[in-house]
């Protein structure tokens, strides 16, 4: 049939392209505005997963100190405090053992009297710390104990086994220890509350840690050494994608706990001096990265460091008598976000997958209108 004059010939192919135009643009627009939608919904819910993981670690460390600090508490009040000899003192060896098996992070408690004696009871638990101390076979405590007789110093170790009876006891060299003037001693000294010592070198294993004390009245002062190992340890546990970063360390940058014990410490340039290491000293560029903002931070941030998104979140923990203690969680986005990334990749190619088939159909359906006309 000829054309009615007038009409153009393209029209019908006009309508065509327009229509698959429309169908296309609206379903693109759908397709980036869901995407968008759920970028949003992923980063709301990874700042509160980051939020409960802080929480988390904040309430395992409280659990490592809380406990031991509660039992030095209840130490205090013992009359332990008021004994004068080794007889004396080996009948509260119980009590001491009592609580390191109640709180097996602890490496040692002990307690150092004002006239210089001291008591300390140390689990042998493992074959590291038998052979430092030459321990007898069955031996699975340690006593040291510091008596001053008419102004003369007995220095011993006890060997005892798992149920407290001395199965050796060995005089020690003097190696002129004073509790009195170890750290832990002159703070609690002149403290009215518990404290939590910074990081130093402990005097009988030459292990980097921390020291939990208290004052006994004016006679005495108790303490419990925890590594900075253990500490270590149970930060790392606590680690939520295998590439992140904790990092408890106090207000000037010495690291308290870090996933890789073995990077906490070094030895001083020109000296056999042990010190503990600041963060950015971890040989992480990320970390050094981070430190050159401050130590003293509280926020949550975004950074592109190492060719990746790091969530970032630095926080002040309040652990009681300690300094000031700071936690840093650094996990990339990424691996924190994976099942969400997953997702959103996932619901993105469905929507295309429908524009596409939608637009199919369109086609299909333009073109049987045009041999309809």
């Amino acid at each position: 049939m000829p054309h009615t004059p007038g009409i153009p010939q393209y029209r019908p192919i006009l309508a065509l392209v327009l229509g698959l135009a429309t169908v296309l643009l609206l379903g693109l627009l759908l397709s980036l505005f869901h995407y968008e939608q759920l970028s949003k919904v992923m980063r709301n819910d990874g700042s509160k997963l980051f939020e409960r993981v802080v929480q988390q670690v904040g309430r395992e460390l409280d659990s490592v100190y809380r406990p031991p600090m509660q039992a030095l508490n209840l130490l205090s009040l013992s009359p332990l405090i008021q004994t004068d000899s080794l007889a004396e003192r080996l009948n509260y060896l119980p009590l001491l053992a009592q609580v390191l098996r109640d709180n097996p992070q602890l490496n040692s408690v002990y307690i150092g009297w004002q006239d210089g004696d001291y008591l300390m009871l140390r689990p042998l638990i493992n074959p590291g710390s038998q052979q430092r101390f030459a321990a007898p076979e069955r031996a699975a405590w340690m006593a040291w104990h510091i008596g001053n007789d008419d102004g003369h110093r007995h220095n011993s170790y006890l060997f005892l086994n798992a149920d407290l009876k001395v199965i050796e006891a060995r005089m020690a060299a003097d190696e002129g220890f004073d509790p009195r003037q170890r750290p832990w001693y002159a703070a609690a000294n002149q403290a009215d509350q518990q404290l939590v010592t910074t990081p130093y070198v402990f005097f009988s294993t030459r292990e980097f840690g921390t020291t939990l004390a208290r004052g006994a009245s004016d006679r005495a002062v108790l303490g419990a050494d925890l590594t900075l190992e253990r500490l270590s340890r149970t930060l790392n546990q606590q680690r939520v994608t295998p590439s992140s970063e904790l990092i408890l360390y106090t207000g000037d940058g010495v690291v308290i706990a870090y996933h890789d014990p073995q990077r906490l410490q070094h030895t001083v340039q020109g000296s056999n001096t042990l010190e503990p290491r600041r963060f950015q000293e971890l040989g992480s560029t990320l970390l050094a990265t981070i430190a050159q903002d401050g130590y003293q931070l509280q926020r949550q941030t975004i950074r592109e460091l190492e060719g990746q998104r790091w969530i970032i979140q630095q926080q002040r923990i309040g652990i009681p008598g300690s300094p000031d203690s700071y936690l840093a969680v650094l996990v990339p986005e990424a691996e924190l976000l994976s099942d969400a990334y997953r997702l959103r990749r996932q619901s993105f190619w469905l929507s295309m997958a429908a524009c596409l088939s939608l637009l199919g159909v369109t086609w299909l359906f333009c073109l049987r209108l045009r041999r309809d006309r």
